[in-house]
């Protein structure tokens, strides 16, 4: 069964939400600013209903359009549990932002290792810490995809210079992707697509430099 993922970078950090579609139904993960209307035109071209809102981690460019999204749609907010302080209670990270951040306690939680399911795909929920405390992941692979958050990105790796973050979660997070296999399509939070094969080399040397 076909899945189309239709990428939608959106607000002022070009976050990206990526809305995939089969059959009239759809699964959102991230809802950065600006990206309620984006994604509701294109369920309505779609025909499509959205089911859940994945939240990756609680950054404030990944969950501002969450809860209107809800609203509009009915879908379920899904996140990590040591998500849900920061979407009942959103704050900035650093400096005041011109806008305010709605609360988006969350409908649904998951665990490392629990499986999410969207036919005709079954993601398995991989708790990758680090950028993020809550930061979680969905790998899919039977397709080969995993939509990582900020974890990773083509030749590098999410800030670790944020409140709550981790160089040495972050290592051992990606030590853990090393265990996928190289062809897995990389979906960050920001800019283009890439693979674990094609990041895996920098990550090999960080991470033995940082055993």
């Amino acid at each position: 069964m076909a899945v189309d993922i239709v990428t939608l970078p959106c607000g002022p950090l070009e976050t990206n939400a990526y809305l995939l579609v089969t059959e009239r139904r759809a699964l959102l993960v991230d809802a950065p600013p600006d990206s309620c209307l984006a994604v509701l035109d294109e369920l309505e071209r779609r025909q499509a209903r959205l089911e859940r809102i994945v939240i990756t981690h609680t950054h404030w460019d990944h969950i501002v359009d969450a809860t209107a999204l809800r609203r509009e749609t009915g879908a379920l907010i899904v996140a990590h549990p040591q998500a849900v302080p920061r979407l009942q209670q959103p704050r900035p990270l650093l400096t005041p932002l011109p806008f305010e951040i709605e609360p988006a306690p969350p409908d649904e939680l998951v665990e490392d290792g629990a499986t999410l399911l969207f036919e005709p795909l079954c993601f398995t929920v991989i708790h990758t810490p680090g950028h993020a405390p809550e930061q979680i992941s969905l790998y899919e692979p039977t397709r080969g995809w995993l939509f990582g958050g900020d974890t990773l990105f083509p030749g590098g790796y999410g800030r670790v210079d944020l409140p709550g973050s981790s160089m040495a979660e972050t290592i051992r997070t990606l030590r853990r992707l090393l265990e996928l296999p190289g062809d897995v399509i990389v979906f960050p939070g920001h800019g283009p697509t890439t693979t674990i094969g094609r990041e895996r080399g920098w990550i090999e040397q960080l991470v033995a430099s940082g055993s």
